[in-house]
């Protein structure tokens, strides 16, 4: 037991929850006793007495339960009355009050006693009784239910403390265990990109080194050097416009690798956007996409466009990108009922994981080929300007890229 408070265990928590240590009950008892003699006082019919000494006889009876109301504490924890209303432990304290309120009853008298020798230097008129009269019963035993009251009060507070720190601490574990699924989530799924693109430039690179090795020998090399930034170790979930566009063409540079002059892509990207921050990796799958159904198993020549702008409306700026084709177009008639592969699929799993407000928006064009259409909110980071300047003299810098 400490001297600042009382310590006691918490039920199944396991934890210490603290009550008033003795200072605070002196005190505590001195002001109720206090009210309570000013009370007695104003009754009509009270005889007339010195008020200090009347104080520090009535006083007596309150100092009395000083050294019992911790072990009150303790036994209103073990046999708690709150709610729901137990009646069994109702009647339990009820019974312990009888030797306490006895017990209590003998103190008040030694202390009174003390209290007229130490300051008035005599015994007093009181006759010690063994036999404890009925004025004092209902008064022992008012004192006795009020500290079971204030014990109940007490621990009624501690406890609506301590679930409410609880909840809060759950609700940070809650929000930490979501952050770290959805950044696992966000990994299997660059995890299940990244292999799909590499199967697919290694499959090309497979069906290319039996007709032109040399072709086939370059596009090893720039697949080298684009996999040398995409798969750094300072992976990042996002990465700004202009770093995205230069692994793009980093890919692209591969693919013309194989399709040479029947492959065109032009980039059409405004400078305030180059800044924005998008997806690591969002880019080339739509434009490995457009390459597969715009040009693949076509004889003339394909035109891919990458358009990327800022774009503002009642929420603030928006990044909106689109990938068009001139392509044949979409199997179906209705976008909706097109079946993502794993490039789309994967791209619109990530943008609904990292994004509250986004589109991803898939339409067949009048003239024909297809179009994908991204709107991201737009933000930035602080080191967009450094950030820009790193990757594109790291995946372009073998052949110029063909821009029709």
């Amino acid at each position: 037991m400490r001297t600042n408070g009382t310590a006691l265990p918490l039920g199944h928590h396991g934890k210490m929850i603290r009550y008033p240590g003795y200072g605070i009950l002196f005190v505590a008892w001195t002001l109720l006793g206090t009210l309570s003699y000013a009370h007695y006082r104003l009754l009509p019919g009270t005889p007339p007495e010195n008020l200090l000494f009347g104080l520090f006889g009535w006083l007596a009876c309150y100092y009395a339960w000083l050294p019992f109301t911790p072990i009150v504490f303790r036994l209103e924890q073990r046999f708690r009355i709150g709610w729901p209303f137990s009646a069994k432990n109702a009647a339990i304290l009820t019974l312990i009050a009888v030797p306490f309120c006895y017990v209590a009853f003998l103190f008040a008298f030694v202390i009174a006693r003390s209290v007229h020798l130490l300051f008035w230097h005599r015994a007093g008129t009181e006759i010690f009784s063994w036999r404890m009269p009925a004025s004092e019963i209902g008064l022992q035993f008012s004192i006795y239910a009020v500290t079971v009251g204030a014990s109940a009060f007490i621990r009624h507070l501690i406890d609506v403390q301590q679930t409410e720190r609880q909840k809060a601490r759950l609700a940070l574990e809650k929000s930490n265990l979501e952050a770290a699924l959805r950044l696992a989530e966000l990994e299997t799924l660059r995890m299940r990109l990244n292999p799909h693109f590499l199967f697919n430039c290694l499959q090309n690179i497979s069906a290319l080194a039996g007709q032109d090795a040399k072709a086939a020998s370059q596009m090893l090399a720039r697949l080298g050097d684009l996999l040398r930034v995409a798969l750094r170790s300072d992976y990042k979930d996002e990465i700004t416009l202009s770093e995205e566009v230069a692994l793009t063409r980093g890919y692209i540079a591969i693919e013309q690798v194989r399709y040479g002059n029947r492959l065109s892509v032009l980039f059409d990207i405004t400078p305030e956007a180059m800044g924005a921050l998008v997806p690591n990796l969002l880019l080339q799958p739509l434009v490995e996409n457009a390459i597969k159904h715009g040009i693949g198993g076509r004889d003339r020549a394909g035109v891919i466009w990458v358009r990327g702008a800022l774009e503002a409306d009642h929420h603030g700026d928006d990044v909106v990108l689109t990938i068009r084709d001139n392509g044949a177009g979409l199997p179906v008639i209705n976008a909706a009922e097109l079946r993502l592969g794993v490039g789309l699929g994967a791209t619109k799993e990530r943008l609904n994981r990292m994004y509250d407000r986004h589109s991803l928006e898939l339409r067949p064009l009048p003239e024909g080929g297809t179009e994908v259409r991204i709107v991201l909110p737009a933000h930035y980071s602080t080191c967009t300007a450094d950030a820009a300047k790193a990757v594109p003299e790291q995946v372009a810098d073998r052949a110029p890229l063909h821009h029709g």
